[in-house]
């Protein structure tokens, strides 16, 4: 971990940098929308190097959009932005989170998400942007409880 690290949550006039990581990482960008982010940052070295994000729908969190700058992975950053993300989310009064990922399930096993089936989730999740983008194609379906 590194000394300087900060995480903080986004503001509106971090949303171009965020896209720029994203891009870097290979995430898209375009979908989304400030107004239903939860997104927390990595600022290192005078600029973000990280992005942690989730959408709010009821009491249930999507979480998605987490990418490091590959200069500065290996370093726990992501991990302390899922964190942050997860703990503001559980302060605003949500009890579940949900993510939908190709890759990664042993990471965010360890945050106490777990496999299930997509049919569990709340309609407002299966209706969400993040949801239907990956319909016909479903990736792994992981669910946490938030305590």
């Amino acid at each position: 971990m590194t000394r300087d690290l900060r995480i903080r949550a986004a503001q509106p006039a971090d949303w171009p940098a965020i896209a720029e990581v994203l891009e870097a990482c290979g995430l898209a960008s375009d979908d989304l929308d400030p107004s239903l982010a939860l997104f927390h940052i990595a600022v290192l070295d005078g600029g973000i190097v990280g992005c942690a994000g989730a959408e709010g729908y009821g009491d249930t969190v999507v979480v998605r959009s987490v990418a490091v700058l590959p200069p500065y992975r290996d370093r726990g950053i992501a991990s302390h932005m899922v964190s942050a993300m997860l703990m503001r989310a559980r302060a605003n009064g949500c009890t579940r989170a949900v993510l939908l990922s190709a890759s990664c399930p042993s990471y965010f096993a360890r945050y106490g998400f777990s496999l299930i089936s997509a049919d569990r989730l709340p309609p407002e999740v299966r209706a969400s942007r993040e949801f239907r983008q990956q319909e016909g194609a479903l990736p792994l379906c992981m669910c946490c409880e938030l305590k």
